[in-house]
């Protein structure tokens, strides 16, 4: 965004001040209750926004606009709504909190002049929940965390077929489904490999000279960045039979190198996998065994399996990257800007 705007990130201190009043004042895991601070911090940082003078408020938080007063427009980023989310991710909290939040999100859309969201599924969800206007709604599709590459290989040996598991949650992610489909196409004699990277399994593994684990990873760091381009270079699925996943970035990155997903049909997850073009969805309850003939049917086709690899790579060019990302956005804002000045 900083290439073709001025970008101001205001609001950190006052959020310090309340974490560190928070911590010196109330007994330990104790929060306080929105409604008893959004009020006043909302003050505050209306004060410093109106005392800057910019032209376009742009934010993913839905706790600090509901209350804003300020006469500049707001458009909201976001790949999920908190109704959607909570089940998926946390316990529920007591109703009372849940339905201040509810409320706080009704609020903050209701203020938002434009919306933009990163699949369709979120937009219908919020749609449907909450009564918004759809032509408020813009959905744009996030991009891959890693550097665009070059060196990426379409006509890819096809004697040995590569799987790879990305996920930091190994339940929540469907690590244990994989990994049995793993076990099933090795009972099958089919040629593979298979490599999990982010987490660890929560059975015990017998060694296995074809199953790599790598726990713990940090793209930051050069040489851990470099080891992921490279199993992503050679690999020849990203298998995710993930539970829920608002978008999956890790599809985005997938498809840089021309690597076909299979994954589960959940969330957002039908915004980068296209079936058939970058990779195969498959429904929540699809078992193991699905999974594997998936992977065999796919790869046997060796002509098919190679277009794939083309036209993931494809995907990416044209969608899933934050070049395109910011282009689409940057028109957003800019109308946005053009628009609420005639109003």
């Amino acid at each position: 965004m900083k290439e073709r705007h001025h970008v101001e990130a205001i609001g950190s201190e006052i959020l310090n001040q309340l974490r560190f009043f928070s911590e010196n004042n109330l007994p330990a895991g104790m929060n306080i209750a929105p409604d008893r601070y959004l009020k006043n911090v909302s003050c505050l940082l209306s004060e410093r926004i109106n005392a800057i003078g910019i032209d376009l408020i742009f934010l993913g938080d839905m706790l600090f606009v509901p209350f804003l007063e300020t006469n500049i427009p707001y458009v909201h980023l976001s790949d999920a709504t908190y109704e959607q989310y909570v089940p998926y991710y946390n316990r529920k909290p007591e109703e009372k909190r849940h339905e201040c939040f509810i409320n706080l999100e009704k609020l903050m859309f209701e203020k938002a002049y434009k919306i933009i969201y990163s699949s369709e599924w979120i937009k219908e969800k919020a749609v449907e929940f909450y009564n918004i206007d759809p032509h408020k709604i813009h959905v744009v599709e996030f991009g891959a965390n890693i550097p665009t590459p070059m060196d990426y290989t379409i006509d890819i040996k096809t004697d040995i077929c590569r799987l790879v598991f990305i996920g930091r949650n190994w339940v929540k992610k469907g690590g244990d489904k994989i990994l049995q489909a793993y076990k099933q196409l090795k009972s099958d004699r089919f040629p593979c490999t298979f490599t999990v990277i982010g987490s660890m399994p929560k059975e015990t593994i017998e060694t296995d000279e074809d199953l790599t684990i790598i726990p713990f990873f940090d793209k930051s760091d050069q040489k851990q960045l470099d080891k992921l381009c490279k199993i992503l270079s050679e690999s020849h699925f990203l298998v995710l039979p993930t539970h829920f996943d608002a978008f999956g970035i890790v599809f985005c990155e997938a498809s840089a190198y021309g690597l076909p997903s299979i994954a589960a049909n959940v969330g957002g997850v039908s915004q980068p996998v296209k079936e058939g073009k970058n990779g195969f969805l498959l429904s929540s309850n699809a078992t193991a065994q699905d999974y594997a003939e998936k992977i065999k049917t796919v790869f046997y086709d060796r002509e098919n399996y190679i277009r794939l690899r083309a036209y993931s790579r494809l995907e990416f060019e044209t969608r899933l990257n934050w070049d395109t990302w910011s282009e689409r956005v940057n028109i957003i804002l800019e109308n946005t800007v053009k628009e609420w000045k005639v109003l």
